[in-house]
């Protein structure tokens, strides 16, 4: 595993997970017709309401903006969410598909193939 970002942990514990990149509505509608069992969300906006409607079926959110009281943070934990807000991440825009792993402390780490 190699560190990639570290950020606050707003809600929830350890999560593991395909990381899919979510930067606009249409993102959101093409992730709606997937499975969404082993998806974290990564998206740079703390007010993102727009995915909230994919939060009954993934397992966490990381976002590079807001912090505990931001709305998307609110959100996941009334879903009980593993949410990580205000975070600084190496991404290259090739994270998308890859495997994430953030810890009870912040840090995220991608999966080395």
């Amino acid at each position: 595993m190699r560190k990639i970002g570290q950020g606050n942990v707003t809600s929830g514990k350890a999560c593991l997970g395909t990381l899919r990149v979510i930067e606009s509505i249409p993102d959101v509608l093409r992730l709606m017709k997937e499975d969404l069992g082993e998806v974290v969300i990564f998206t740079r906006e703390a007010s993102a309401t727009a995915v909230t409607p994919l939060f009954p079926k993934i397992k966490g959110v990381v976002c590079t903006l807001g912090g505990p009281t931001s709305h998307l943070a609110i959100v996941a934990r009334e879903f009980d969410l593993a949410c990580i807000m205000g975070s600084t991440i190496d991404y290259d825009g090739k994270l998308d598909g890859c495997t994430v792993k953030f810890n009870s402390n912040g840090e995220i780490f991608l999966e080395t193939e």
